[in-house]
């Protein structure tokens, strides 16, 4: 964590409205995405992100401003999520459809436009099939390959032991691999 972070989280323990504001602005995209990526319904994923900065605010002096900030926000996103799935399904609801899922990913070749669509394609095909995916695979995957987090931070916030999270991501990606190679024929890419 950033100097700055870190005095703007003790500020923010001290009562500081513009400091909790700062916080929100910078880290809202990310937890947004988060909870996008878990739903997949941007309604609720914007609900689960407001509802995840009105806990920060209302627990914000029991943080420890020596740890990552963003690992304690992503537990309190991904509870939520979880929270909001198990209603789902005691609702007896089906998963949403995906909807339009904004992505910020770069093109890994600006000069090849074509396998930067291509590229794309891939990586959209991916997102939507992760929401056929079991919950707790959905939610070690989403964390640790989409959100790039490390298996020790996955376990943090999802409160899972390392072998369990392996295991998790394990089945997941294979899952994954399996779709992409019978529904659409995607092989020699994947790793």
């Amino acid at each position: 964590m950033t100097d700055s972070t870190r005095e703007t989280i003790v500020r923010c323990q001290q009562g500081d409205l513009t400091a909790f504001d700062e916080l929100v602005r910078s880290h809202q995209a990310y937890a947004f995405g988060l909870a996008l990526r878990l739903l997949h319904n941007e309604i609720e994923a914007e609900d689960v992100t407001q509802e995840a900065f009105v806990k920060a605010w209302r627990h914000i002096d029991r943080f420890d401003p020596n740890r990552k900030f963003t690992t304690w926000l992503y537990k309190i996103v991904v509870n939520l999520c979880l929270d909001m799935i198990r209603a789902r399904k005691n609702a007896r609801r089906l998963f949403s459809p995906i909807e339009t899922i904004p992505t910020n990913l770069e093109p890994t070749d600006r000069n090849d436009p074509m396998e930067s669509q291509s590229n794309w394609e891939l990586c959209q095909l991916i997102r939507d099939i992760t929401a056929d995916l079991a919950v707790t695979q959905r939610l070690v995957f989403t964390l640790r390959d989409l959100e790039n987090l490390s298996i020790q931070e996955v376990c943090e916030i999802t409160g899972l032991s390392v072998a369990s999270v392996k295991t998790n991501l394990h089945y997941a990606r294979k899952n994954i691999r399996a779709v992409l190679a019978t529904r659409y024929d995607v092989r020699e890419r994947l790793p």
